[in-house]
């Protein structure tokens, strides 16, 4: 009896012993795989981790960059308008220019100092003589001439005679025989005037040629238009 009750527990309880160690084999290795997949096992899940973090740092920089350019293209108006208005105030600030500078040289007051006969004259040396120092005024507003004949807002006529229109026009008297010794002479005539004074050859800055009845009348500058 003792012998087959022994037999009966032996069977009986084996099997529940080698059970029971894998159940608790499979528990552990169940435990462990899950306390892995809790804390993180192995580099690969470490690399994981790690990328969620590393990206948002990398949409950062984008998104700062783009502030920046927007600025530098808001900063660009700014100094087109400077360098506008720098321009502007240079203009401002420009003297004007003189208006006495660009006036033609024959504007002034004039004197009668001496004269030359041409090759035809109908006047004697006693009418040339009694005409020196007779004055002429050429101004932009008035033109004084032909013993003080006065004539408002005379308009100035100038042109170019060439030596040999010159010749022809007083019968041989050349350019020469006045003291010029070029090729041509700017003559003025002043419309609607009519006497000594009204056309004049310009020598030089300072001399004027006025032609009457054949006779040269040099005339010198006393005072500049001013």
């Amino acid at each position: 009896m003792k012998k087959n009750y022994f037999k009966k527990k032996f069977s009986i309880t084996f099997p529940l012993s080698v059970i029971d160690r894998k159940d608790i084999v499979l528990l552990i290795g169940f435990i462990l795989v899950l306390s892995c997949s809790i804390t993180g096992c192995g580099s690969n899940n470490q690399q994981q981790s790690i990328l969620p973090v590393t990206e948002p740092i990398a949409r950062e920089n984008p998104a700062q960059e783009v502030p920046a350019q927007e600025a530098q293209n808001q900063s660009v108006p700014e100094k087109v308008e400077t360098e506008a208005e720098a321009e502007t105030e240079a203009e401002t600030d420009a003297p004007t220019p003189d208006v006495s500078s660009s006036s033609p040289s024959y504007l002034g007051t004039w004197q009668i100092t001496s004269s030359t006969f041409g090759a035809y004259s109908a006047m004697s040396e006693e009418d040339c003589s009694a005409l020196v120092g007779t004055r002429f005024e050429y101004f932009k507003d008035y033109a004084l001439y032909d013993d003080q004949h006065r004539l408002d807002s005379p308009q100035y006529c100038e042109s170019t005679q060439t030596a040999d229109d010159f010749s022809s026009i007083y019968q041989g008297t050349s350019l020469e025989t006045l003291g010029i010794s070029r090729d041509s002479i700017q003559v003025v005539a002043i419309e609607n005037a009519s006497g000594i004074g009204d056309t004049f050859y310009i020598k030089d800055e300072n001399t004027l040629i006025i032609p009457w009845d054949g006779v040269f009348f040099e005339v010198q500058r006393i005072s500049s238009d001013s």
